[in-house]
């Protein structure tokens, strides 16, 4: 009887709230309550992409590098990318498990079923100087075989391209309207993160979810139709290109005043841009 009453009192114990919580002992990568310690290291990705935006057909084309630098005290024998356009493909795990839509505060609503689009990113080339490496797409994750070893501190550069059908409504930050409104949040393949706390983190996409990716530089490059306005982070490398010269002069005062608010494009442009392209595309 006494027995019965430890073990019971120990289950109890066992999924209370209140519990020790179960904390990795500590390392000289970090404390055991996570904090970076001496040795703390983290990968590094740097990328430089080129893209085209062909509105005609609704596909998105990329090219590119990606220079990955292997900072941990272990030898890498294969890497993982995330392919997060496979979110609506055939074989990933968001089609199986049929989510419900997300509704957020003032109605927004994230839904993830695509409404019956079926479709994923194409790998054309994950080459490594010249020689095409072996890879496994698992869903939104694609496991890529290293031509070598990849010891610490040693790098290796990708040549990538590859390229998807953009669905006419996507979930979350993936979609279009018609021909003339994208966002391209998940774009381009991209280095899955290796730490010291999980080793590789190939937890898939499933569009309800965040990520988070290894610290690195970008360079990028797109190509758009004329007309288009690009919406994104970074640093415009050739504004006097693709904004006219009244917007380039609102971008300076912006820059000159911070903390200002300065409409680079107003209301009023916005929309007569947009029904110049509703003309265009009923035009065709």
């Amino acid at each position: 009887m006494l027995v019965l009453l430890l073990v019971l009192q120990q289950s109890v114990a066992d999924s209370s709230p209140f519990r020790a919580l179960a904390l990795p002992p500590p390392s000289p990568a970090r404390s055991a309550a996570g904090v970076p310690g001496p040795r703390y290291w983290q990968q590094r990705a740097d990328y430089t992409l080129q893209a085209t935006l062909d509105t005609a057909t609704n596909v998105l084309r990329g090219s590119g590098k990606i220079y990955y630098v292997n900072r941990s005290p272990e030898t890498l024998e294969y890497v993982w990318v995330q392919l997060d356009q496979n979110i609506f493909a055939p074989s990933s795990l968001s089609g199986v498990l049929n989510q419900p839509p997300l509704q957020f505060a003032g109605g927004v609503v994230f839904d993830f079923s695509a409404k019956g689009f079926t479709g994923g990113i194409t790998v054309d080339r994950f080459t490594v100087a010249g020689r095409a490496l072996t890879t496994k797409m698992l869903g939104t994750m694609m496991r890529v075989e290293l031509p070598r070893p990849l010891g610490p501190d040693l790098s290796v550069t990708f040549d990538i391209a590859w390229h998807f059908a953009i669905p006419p409504y996507g979930g979350g930050r993936m979609g279009r309207v018609g021909s003339r409104f994208y966002e391209m949040g998940q774009w381009y393949p991209r280095m899955a993160v290796y730490d010291d706390v999980h080793g590789w983190n190939t937890l898939p996409f499933l569009g309800a979810g965040e990520f988070y990716l290894e610290f690195g530089d970008f360079d990028i490059s797109l190509t758009l139709p004329a007309g288009f306005t690009v919406t994104a982070t970074g640093m415009l490398a050739n504004p006097s290109i693709v904004r006219t010269a009244q917007e380039g002069s609102r971008m300076a005062r912006a820059f000159a005043a911070p903390g200002q608010v300065v409409q680079v494009i107003t209301r009023q442009e916005a929309i007569r841009h947009q029904d110049m392209a509703l003309h265009d595309e009923w035009r065709a």
